[in-house]
């Protein structure tokens, strides 16, 4: 069973945009509780979730009891999310402009249209990069905008060979510090869950965002996707907490029943009840997210102790075993020649020098060929855990 402490419980109970005064006074009464503030400022900046708890200070009476170096490590993080968000908001402007006048439509996925219409406050959601989804028709050409505006392809330039492969996004497109991911789906054909491209599309509806008209998600497909997402990085060895601040602040939008049956609808449809529930019951739990109890008395079974304690351990700061195991055997089913099949092991198994300073953030070039034994350790382990589902 998870204790939390009253520094985790006034963390978690600032993720709501838009709290009650019964919610605000719940902080209230937690502030005196806190004796670890310097833990408050680390975890809640950390998580993405420390320009929240900015927000909420000024509402509380007791705002005195918070030292003043930690509501100035808030303030800070709120200043920073807030240029950043505006510097890559000017970066999507171009952009969104360049592809309208090419006849080119996109849909703004995550961060870049939640931080504007769902927080409505440059500042108070992180997100570092642009994620757009094109359809299959307009790949390259989505591809060909980018570059003719100065946008460079990170890490491995994408040949012939990588078009045979399945494309979920492209490389990312990088010009001054802002990286563009055009994708063409949400997910790998891999996946037991099956979010259909073609009914995303149907569904979606276009919006001003940022005085620029693009396509966006509708609201059962939004949660969805959210969900999905961050359920693929839970079971990856990481998170980012900004997927439950998402899901807390999209279920406030639910308003009667008629939404979260069409939300169960859509799950079975999609096959990804588990993924979903398992994400809004986390969120309920420990962030209050809305939700029906007899939704909660349905899906209760989905929430084992296990996946509480992974949830509180990514929360105190633990990052878990990642792999791209389940990618490359997915791509392996693309490739029909034993060539291909050849050419693609030996890429995998020896990647670009240029490959392997990033991916391992190494310093020195020269120590490069030391880090391809730990590599090849990474992928037997990934192998391991692939074999026996853990």
């Amino acid at each position: 069973m998870i204790i939390l402490k009253p520094e985790d419980k006034l963390i978690l109970a600032c993720i709501k945009i838009q709290p009650t005064q019964e919610e605000i006074e719940l902080l209230d009464k937690l502030v005196p509780e806190v004796t670890d503030w310097e833990y408050v400022a680390t975890i809640s900046i950390d998580r993405g979730i420390g320009p929240l708890l900015h927000n909420k200070i000024s509402l509380l009476s007791n705002n005195n009891l918070i030292p003043k170096a930690i509501k100035h490590k808030l303030q800070q993080s709120y200043y920073i999310t807030f240029s950043r968000s505006v510097y890559i908001y000017r970066h999507f402007n171009v952009i969104a402009g360049l592809f309208a006048l090419e006849g080119v439509k996109i849909l703004a996925l995550k961060g870049i249209y939640l931080s504007e219409t769902l927080y409505k406050d440059a500042g108070l959601r992180q997100f570092s990069d642009i994620d757009l989804l094109v359809q299959k028709e307009d790949a390259e050409k989505s591809l060909a905008i980018l570059s003719a505006a100065g946008y460079k392809a990170e890490g491995d330039k994408e040949d012939n060979f990588s078009k045979k492969l399945e494309v979920v996004h492209f490389s990312p497109m990088v010009l001054n510090g802002v990286s563009v991911e055009i994708h063409l789906k949400l997910h790998l054909n891999i996946e037991k869950y099956k979010l259909d491209i073609s009914d995303l599309w149907e569904t979606a509806h276009l919006i001003s965002l940022n005085n620029r008209n693009v396509y966006v998600l509708s609201k059962i497909n939004q949660l969805i996707h959210v969900c999905v997402h961050l359920d693929k990085h839970f079971h990856q060895g990481h998170i980012q907490f900004t997927g439950y601040m998402d899901i807390t602040n999209l279920l406030m939008q639910f308003n009667d029943d008629a939404d979260w049956k069409e939300l169960i609808r859509y799950c079975e449809k999609y096959n990804c009840i588990e993924e979903v529930f398992t994400h809004i019951l986390l969120a309920n739990k420990y962030m209050q997210a809305k939700a029906p109890e007899n939704i909660i008395l349905k899906y209760n079974d989905i929430l084992s102790e296990r996946l509480q304690q992974q949830f509180y351990d990514y929360f105190s700061g633990h990052r878990g075993f990642t792999s791209g195991i389940p990618k490359h055997f997915s791509n392996f089913q693309y490739l029909n020649s034993p060539s291909d099949k050849f050419i693609y092991a030996w890429r995998i198994l020896f990647p670009s020098k240029a490959f392997m300073i990033k991916k391992f953030n190494i310093k020195h070039p020269a120590l490069v060929l030391f880090y391809y034994p730990y590599r090849y350790f990474i992928g037997l382990k990934g192998v391991i855990k692939l074999i026996v589902g853990s």
